[in-house]
């Protein structure tokens, strides 16, 4: 590789672990900016992994997957820039979704039908029990310090060569713990204090909560 090569290496790397750490320590404070980009990228995930487990393509392999994926990704992040409430819902299902699927292939089971039907289903009770059992601070501080926690780990893992950076959209978590033991006791490190960072640094400190489609709707009205 070339010195040029190396250096913006180096700096993308740089800035990836500057944004984990962010998204780990200050996600909760945060959230109302990184809920765009995180919705993308959940919306990414399971578009192309719905696309691997009907067609048995490998995760985003296909120019269909591609598709799928980034119209799900850009469905996910207009929602989570709107309302509050799907923003949140979408993180408790992201969780709940992850650790079914991660659990599966703990067990050596691929990622098939029944699978990513099972998480999304896990998905959906995990989104309605953040709502309706009000945890959404909870889950916003946990999901942060886990997605966080995974891009710091991640990116050290890609600069390592041990990992395909691609695999990142996957499922970061179960990316970075598949590593090795050291890595998933680095993982888990750096999540737990993102977890006791964030609840001590906002044990008084409650997001404002959103619906911009009403606010939009209230302004054009008054105008």
């Amino acid at each position: 590789m070339s010195s040029d090569g190396t250096f913006a290496t180096v700096v993308a790397a740089s800035m990836l672990l500057f944004l984990g750490a962010i998204v780990a320590f200050y996600g909760y404070r945060l959230f109302w900016i990184i809920l765009p980009i995180w919705g993308f990228f959940f919306g990414l995930a399971i578009g192309g992994q719905g696309v691997q487990a009907l067609f048995g393509d490998g995760f985003l392999s296909t120019g269909l997957s591609w598709v799928v994926a980034f119209f799900v990704g850009l469905l996910f992040a207009g929602l989570s820039y709107m309302f509050w409430f799907i923003a949140v819902a979408l993180m408790g299902g992201y969780i709940g979704y992850g650790l079914v699927v991660g659990l599966f292939g703990l067990f050596g089971v691929e990622l098939g039908p029944l699978v990513w039907i099972l998480g999304v289903a896990a998905g959906v009770i995990f989104a309605v029990a953040t709502l309706m059992l009000n945890l959404q601070k909870y889950v916003v501080i946990f999901g942060s310090a886990m997605l966080g926690a995974a891009a710091i780990v991640g990116t050290i893992l890609s600069l390592l060569n041990q990992i395909d950076p691609v695999a990142m959209a996957d499922h970061p978590v179960k990316v970075v713990t598949d590593a090795g033991f050291g890595w998933s006791l680095l993982f888990l490190g750096v999540a737990v204090l993102g977890v006791l960072f964030q609840m001590a640094t906002t044990r008084y400190y409650e997001i404002e909560r959103y619906n911009r489609w009403e606010e939009y709707n209230t302004a054009g009205t008054a105008s």
